[in-house]
């Protein structure tokens, strides 16, 4: 594949799931990259975005694979985002992560994004299993440690931004959640998500 590189900033784009890239794909007029690797990768318009599947071990190898192939000579930034379960937040809302929590080894990494994008801030915390027991202030997802830990040892914690949309809370379970649930979630906030993608590209 051949890149130009322009004076846009390029975006390396984790998802954990098909339902959340589909309107992605048709967003920013994405195509199937080839040959297909082990993990779907999209690309266009400055953008690669890679379907990693579940869990904080898929997300760390979208995250390499990606990094393979970005390239050269030119400023990436990192964005994931996805579904995530929340205390408190109503579903659909959407959610600017400034602090990623990892259950599971007790540690955690700061977010400071200069784009507010958002209404709401706050943090995350990485869990190994869907939560069912909803602290009332935090949200929930099974990727975000692992994609933070391995960009972080590329490029640092500032070169990444999290914006997760609620999917589940304790009065909506994510035993509820489907395909078709996600991708009306994701097509529900996709000018929001435009706009993030736009202003990444031409951040300085």
């Amino acid at each position: 594949m051949n890149y130009q590189i322009q004076d846009t900033n390029h975006i390396n784009l984790t998802v954990a799931l098909p339902a959340e890239a589909k309107p992605l794909l048709k967003a920013f007029g994405l195509i199937r990259w080839q040959p297909v690797e082990s993990m779907p990768i999209y690309t266009g318009n400055g953008i690669h975005l890679c379907v990693t599947g579940p869990g904080t071990s898929a997300a760390t190898l979208g995250v390499q694979l990606l990094n393979s192939m970005t390239p050269a000579g030119v400023r990436t930034l990192w964005l994931n985002s996805g579904i995530c379960g929340h205390g408190s937040l109503p579903v659909g809302e959407p959610l600017l992560v400034e602090r990623v929590i990892d259950q599971e080894r007790d540690r955690s990494w700061s977010l400071h994004s200069r784009l507010p994008i958002a209404a709401v801030t706050g943090p995350l915390t990485c869990v190994l299993t869907p939560e069912s027991e909803y602290q009332q202030d935090m949200a929930y997802d099974m990727e975000s440690a692992g994609f933070i830990d391995t960009v972080s040892a590329i490029g640092g914690t500032e070169s990444i931004t999290i914006l997760k949309i609620v999917s589940d809370n304790p009065d909506q379970p994510a035993r509820g959640i489907s395909a078709k649930r996600v991708c009306d979630l994701f097509e529900k906030q996709i000018s929001l998500i435009r706009e993030l993608v736009d202003q990444l590209q031409h951040h300085t």
